[in-house]
């Protein structure tokens, strides 16, 4: 039997944003955001699940409303530090989704850019 002279390869996660706990108007703006300016995709979870989330799929994002941020604002910075993601967080309350989309482009797309850039 012959040995592969292949390298193992390494396993990267698809390139991701993650939004944290909602609303359902965020994860709709992010969504069309994200899949509008890049090829990256969503993935959405709870504040439970974060943590995990994030280890996981290593996202170049995690959009948060600003309410959720506030729960624990140093947890999420150092999440974010930890996994080179950005962390975008944004007024959601009474906000209508075409603002949230208009607020979101320029911050997903810097976030996306970045992401290549530190790599």
């Amino acid at each position: 039997m012959s040995k592969s002279r292949r390298p193992t390869l390494e396993h990267r996660p698809a390139i991701s944003l993650l939004v944290v706990g909602g609303p359902d108007a965020l994860i709709e703006a992010a969504t069309h955001v994200t899949t509008t300016c890049t090829n990256a995709r969503v993935a959405t979870t709870d504040l439970a699940s974060a943590a995990t989330k994030v280890a996981r799929s290593r996202p170049f994002a995690i959009v948060l409303s600003d309410e959720v941020y506030a729960f624990d604002a140093a947890e999420f910075d150092a999440l974010a530090r930890d996994v080179k993601a950005a962390l975008i967080a944004i007024p959601t309350e009474s906000v209508p989704v075409k603002l949230l989309h208009e607020r979101l482009m320029p911050l997903v797309m810097e976030a996306f850019r970045r992401h290549f850039r530190d790599e």
